[in-house]
């Protein structure tokens, strides 16, 4: 098999995943149903599309891929919910000024899928993440999709056993801009982040860090939403102004 015929395969499973998944969020959101009086029953509601998204996610974890390997199964490390503290440049270091919470889904034991949203200085921001494995080329992917229309392709490598780093290099605006995205897991309960961009060959400056904790929250939060009026349509980072 081609190395481009193996890479079409791989855009297409992850594609089927990304559908499959928001499937099963959209299943996980039944209608509100009334009481008598004509008020909504919200716990009951709660309740039934929490037991729904957990019987989605038991169904996918239990389609694994025969052609899952332990280079595709490391990522299941970053899945669950979790809340997170997001500390941007500029920021005091006792005084973030972002909130985000995420939830990461395994697929067929090759994938990991991200609902992400953050509430930061500019506004709301949300978006989803594919991580993945390239078989062919022993690359670790992570694609990136938000709100703001914007998709962008990293690629990365384990930098030690608990920390994946993730690069991508692209044109904005005529300049050559480069992104570094490092995830960290000093143990099973914490995650933390760090994003660093530059332009051309200028070093590395800090954009933000966060510090994810486990959380048990309901179905459809820390999922992409409906921008309201007012909120900004474009990715947090101080390159998309140049």
């Amino acid at each position: 098999m081609s190395a481009r015929t193996g890479r079409f395969i791989l855009q297409g499973m992850i594609l089927l995943a990304v559908l499959t998944w928001l499937a099963a969020v959209a299943l996980a959101k039944p209608a509100t149903q009334q009481t008598q009086d004509g008020a909504q029953s919200s716990a009951g509601q709660a309740g039934e599309r929490g037991a729904l998204g957990q019987r989605a996610q038991r169904a996918q974890g239990a389609q694994a891929s025969p052609f899952a390997g332990p280079e595709d199964q490391k990522l299941a490390m970053w899945t669950g919910n979790w809340e997170e503290t997001v500390r941007f440049a500029g920021d005091p270091a006792d005084k973030p000024s972002g909130s985000g919470r995420w939830r990461a889904m395994p697929f067929y034991g090759l994938y990991v899928v991200i609902n992400y949203e953050l509430k930061g200085p500019e506004g709301l921001y949300h978006a989803h993440g594919v991580m993945a494995y390239e078989h062919e080329t022993k690359t670790y992917h992570l694609w990136w999709f938000d709100d703001g229309a914007n998709i962008n392709e990293y690629t990365g490598a384990w930098k030690d056993e608990t920390t994946l780093v993730f690069e991508q290099k692209r044109t904005s605006n005529g300049k050559v801009f480069r992104e570094r995205i490092t995830y960290m897991k000093p143990s099973d309960d914490e995650i933390h982040t760090k994003i660093e961009q530059a332009f051309g060959t200028e070093p590395f400056k800090l954009y933000l860090e966060g510090t994810a904790h486990r959380a048990a929250f309901l179905e459809g939060q820390g999922e992409g939403g409906q921008q309201r009026p007012g909120q900004r349509r474009r990715p947090p980072g101080g390159w998309q102004n140049q």
